[in-house]
């Protein structure tokens, strides 16, 4: 089979910028990296569909499901665990993030020789946001659904002057960004916070940046009182990490499966037709709506959403 190399300008195309635009640790996380993959095409591809179909109609998950929440705090509880043991990078990785995996990329499915591709390929792309998106003069940034920590050690690399507020809405992950500072010295502070429901006592400070990955997926489309609680703070800038139904081409089949997959699961949908109501209601401005077009077999994960509230709003 064909081997083919993801090149640094189909990193700088997915990041929808210049190779030139790309920041140096970007490009030198890139070097570092086996790029390689064998396309899945023919046969293997037609296996791999049937066994996409056959996911979705047997998958059970239902997200936002009262037992989610148990399944959360047991699956941080475990990092903690294991970070309290190897205080490790390695050991707050979360357990979903599966290696060997077959990938989406560019429209196609792929097979990297890389068996932690899509944890490295979600790395620059965090880089790559981090330095184009947070602000030099911004001096806290809060991260919330920070889960184990995973998103926090790049920004950190990225940004060691901030002081950083990472908060979840099960403690298993407050006491784990806790620890996490406590080892390394980092500027950290774990909280419990829920999204869905938004403690309003629970402040912003001025000069702020807000993100979240992955988090805003998770809250089966229960988001508006988290969007309306950010404007209520006036944050600098906010930027999302998520998967995002409404930028799928349904009229493909390689995006109507992811489209069927995110349905199927309960993924949040709605929030960048809620931002664009609220775009026209002159409550804030939209600086970016990119699809990276990355993701892991079944869905795209990684979108970039980039918004500020407008002042006076």
């Amino acid at each position: 089979m064909l081997t083919n190399i993801i090149t640094l300008q189909d990193v700088a195309n997915s990041f929808g910028c210049t190779i030139h635009e790309l920041h140096n640790d970007v490009v030198d996380y890139y070097n570092s990296l086996d790029m390689s993959f064998t396309p899945i095409e023919g046969l293997e591809k037609e296996e791999l569909l049937l066994e996409i179909l056959k996911k979705i109609d047997s998958d059970k998950q239902q997200i936002g499901a009262d037992e989610r929440t148990d399944v959360w705090f047991k699956g941080w509880k475990e990092n903690l665990d294991a970070f309290r043991k190897e205080k490790t990078f390695e050991s707050i990785v979360p357990k979903f993030i599966r290696p060997n995996n077959p990938i989406r990329f560019n429209g196609k499915y792929i097979r990297p020789n890389n068996p932690t591709f899509e944890r490295d390929y979600s790395t620059m792309i965090q880089l790559h946001v981090y330095h184009t998106h947070i602000p030099a003069h911004i001096k806290n940034v809060y991260e919330f659904g920070c889960g184990s920590g995973f998103n926090l050690f790049n920004l950190v690399k990225v940004r060691n002057d901030v002081n950083i507020f990472a908060s979840d809405f099960v403690q298993s992950s407050a006491d784990l960004m806790n620890e996490i500072a406590d080892h390394f010295g980092y500027k950290i502070k774990g909280d419990v916070f829920n999204i869905i429901e938004p403690d309003y006592n629970y402040t912003i400070k001025p000069n702020s940046c807000v993100f979240t990955s992955g988090a805003i997926e998770q809250v089966a489309s229960k988001c508006k009182n988290f969007i309306n609680y950010i404007i209520h703070n006036k944050p600098e800038v906010c930027f999302h990490i998520e998967p995002t139904a409404e930028f799928y081409n349904d009229n493909t089949l390689f995006d109507y499966l992811a489209i069927k997959f995110h349905t199927k699961r309960g993924y949040t949908q709605g929030l960048v037709p809620y931002l664009k109501q609220l775009e026209k209601e002159n409550k804030i401005e939209i600086d970016v709506l990119h699809r990276f077009n990355f993701g892991s077999l079944f869905m795209e994960g990684f979108n970039l959403i980039v918004w500020r509230p407008k002042v006076g709003s």
